[in-house]
């Protein structure tokens, strides 16, 4: 039974990963780790989306750069710290909707909603992405523009 649970759960993390829900993909798969602790699909997808993410328990590396970016926003120095965030080679959405909010807060808005765009294609359920583009997109009237970038 409780496998079979796992199966299910691991069934609906595929479908929401494959339709761009990656926070949703890693609800389910959670679920089907607990069902199914020996399902190791669903422990690569978990970590997967998680990567994805750029959340902690992917296979994501540890970097110096997330440290720099941190201690420059901290500074003030938005233009420098989005040039190190840029550095960093995985785009995780993490990071992207990091870059989006340092674009934004440096005023170079379209930049930033490039930033959150990505985000969204990578997760659709990424609600920081997603609001960030209504106020940048009510700030600059630019609706269909940022639209066509998402869809």
């Amino acid at each position: 039974m409780n496998q079979e649970l796992g199966v299910r759960y691991y069934r609906l993390a595929l479908a929401a990963a494959s339709q761009r829900d990656l926070s949703g993909a890693v609800v389910y798969a959670r679920y089907a780790g607990l069902f199914d602790a020996e399902h190791q699909d669903a422990a690569k997808l978990l970590r997967l989306c998680l990567y994805e993410l750029g959340e902690p328990g992917g296979e994501e590396p540890p970097d110096d750069r997330f440290e720099a970016v941190r201690a420059l926003a901290e500074q003030k120095k938005w233009r420098a710290a989005a040039r190190v965030a840029q550095s960093i080679p995985h785009q995780s959405v993490r990071i992207l909707n990091i870059q989006g909010c340092l674009f934004a807060v440096a005023k170079r808005y379209s930049k930033a909603a490039d930033y959150f765009a990505k985000a969204l294609t990578k997760d659709r359920d990424n609600r920081l992405a997603a609001t960030s583009l209504v106020e940048l997109t009510l700030r600059r009237k630019r609706f269909w523009e940022i639209l066509g970038k998402i869809t």
